[in-house]
């Protein structure tokens, strides 16, 4: 009978989980049923993650996510902003396998995706440390905090005649200089996802915007589909400077070549945020629930810091020189359905159309200073 009671007591304690032994894996302060979803993982024991972010700059921070969960193995494809959201979509609507994690730096691509229901609800432990612009009902995150800048070639323009201001990049373009006509790169907003985006942005943040647009055309601003080939231009003194690039790339571009410099705007800077997301499709749920986690922590955001991708917490000390968010000249680009707007097909149309014809407006305007007609705007 002694036997039988104490298999009973031995029997209801594991049970109810109060006797077991912590597992160790559980990070301080997380809820004691976090252990099930190590369980799930443990069993689930695969993550395929698509990204838009760089491998060479999440390298550190997979190989410390497989290290605290040996023997997981973890797949991490890396493709363009549309096309990881392309690829996704047209995954759905054959039936076929999606990845567990999609994060991407496109934050209006992933907010659509979550509000059409693709995204899983899951109440992270680190949401706490984040601020409240960079969740959005718990199925998507905001997992960095990087500027929006500009950069230009130090061995073509010197520090002190650098533009700190959109007002005062508009009145070096609508001047002409011979130094800078033609040498000033940005984005072709119907071949960039992320230029379309912090353009929108920069409407929605100063009505000033385009007088800056139609400078551009007087200028004979340059157009590129990505971040990469804009700095690509600056450094090698296709453009001088270059509008609207993550600052994490600018950075990394800035270490290898010290003639290349960076200006945070002083009317004010846009702050973007690599959004990430766990699908309900996801075969490994539980998994990329870890990854999120990891990511969102401190541990996992110092990777990150380390690669020129500040911090989105607000208990994490940035490092040196970097800029924090809690600076009244930085403006956050909230993770939420005001990003919907600008996905609206409409909405998308419009400005795509002001926006060309604006910059064509300058375009014609510098005609009649000599300057040689842009074939883009040859049939506007």
């Amino acid at each position: 009978m002694q036997h039988r009671i104490i298999l009973s007591i031995l029997l209801g304690a594991a049970l109810l989980g109060g006797c077991g032994p912590k597992d160790a894996r559980i990070p301080d302060g997380y809820p004691s049923d976090y252990a099930e979803i190590l369980q799930q993982a443990d069993r689930e024991h695969r993550l395929v993650i698509w990204s838009a972010v760089d491998r060479a700059k999440t390298a550190a921070l997979l190989k410390a996510f497989g290290r605290a969960h040996p023997g997981f193995a973890i797949s991490y494809v890396e493709m363009p902003a549309t096309a990881l959201n392309d690829r996704f979509l047209d995954a759905i609507s054959r039936h076929l396998p999606t990845p567990d994690f999609l994060w991407s730096s496109a934050m209006d691509l992933q907010i659509k995706l979550t509000n059409d229901g693709y995204a899983l609800s899951y109440a992270s432990p680190e949401a706490p440390a984040l601020p409240r612009w960079a969740n959005w009902k718990d199925e998507a995150w905001g997992t960095t905090a990087e500027p929006i800048v500009m950069i230009y070639n130090r061995a073509l323009m010197s520090d002190s005649a650098v533009p700190t201001t959109r007002a005062a990049l508009s009145q070096l373009l609508e001047a002409r200089s011979p130094v800078i006509v033609g040498k000033v790169a940005t984005y072709d907003l119907e071949r960039s996802a992320v230029g379309y985006l912090y353009l929108m942005q920069d409407k929605q943040a100063s009505p000033d915007i385009w007088r800056l647009v139609r400078a551009m055309g007087i200028n004979g601003t340059r157009f590129y589909p990505d971040a990469e080939d804009v700095m690509h231009a600056v450094r090698r003194g296709d453009a001088i400077l270059g509008y609207n690039v993550i600052g994490s790339y600018a950075q990394d571009e800035a270490r290898q070549d010290r003639n290349l410099g960076i200006v945070m705007p002083r009317d004010y800077t846009l702050v973007m945020s690599r959004i990430a997301l766990i699908p309900k499709a996801a075969g490994h749920p539980a998994t990329a629930k870890l990854f999120l986690d990891f990511l969102l922590s401190r541990n996992g955001q110092r990777f990150l810091a380390a690669r020129s991708m500040p911090s989105v917490r607000g208990d994490f000390a940035l490092p040196g020189g970097t800029p924090s968010t809690s600076n009244g000249a930085l403006r956050a680009i909230r993770v939420g359905p005001a990003l919907l707007v600008d996905r609206d097909e409409l909405t998308r149309r419009y400005f795509l159309k002001k926006w060309r014809s604006t910059f064509c407006a300058g375009a014609s305007a510098s005609l009649s200073r000599g300057a040689a007609a842009i074939p883009a705007c040859k049939q506007v």
